[in-house]
């Protein structure tokens, strides 16, 4: 695990939001130790075309949405351990880990846990998924 920091800055060259991501090393997962699954389905680009040309044949209204905190909200399976993140250790425990409950940005199998989530939630929304692509969620 790392911190990540960054500064935002405005037109004018002011800072003007500071930044800090708390991300993992994903170089040092190993398959069938620290996960098992990370594949996580895209919509084809064809059908992203087709629906847009569907959407303007038919006067409908298109919305984008960025979820910043999407792999946060994942939850993973597996057990994942990571060593405590540097200038927060605990003073005579720097041998111990810390556990994982939640996805966090860096992890292999974090856009997977994102889809498991947000798939699970739109299904019991009444959302149904396409047979001819099967990431795309329709409403019936």
């Amino acid at each position: 695990m790392k911190w990540l920091y960054k500064i935002k800055h405005a037109v004018d060259g002011s800072a003007e939001k500071y930044k800090a991501h708390f991300v993992a090393r994903a170089f040092s997962q190993k398959e069938g130790i620290d996960y098992d699954e990370i594949f996580a389905p895209v919509a084809r680009y064809i059908t992203i075309r087709l629906i847009i040309a569907l959407a303007a044949s038919q006067g409908w209204n298109l919305h984008q949405m960025d979820v910043k905190t999407a792999f946060l909200h994942g939850s993973i399976k597996e057990e994942v351990y990571v060593e405590q993140p540097e200038g927060f250790e605990i003073r005579d425990r720097e041998s111990h880990v810390c556990r994982l409950k939640k996805a966090v940005y860096g992890l292999k199998q974090a856009p997977r846990a994102w889809h498991e989530r947000i798939d699970s939630y739109l299904m019991k929304l009444g959302f149904t998924r396409s047979e001819a692509d099967k990431p795309l969620i329709l409403v019936l």
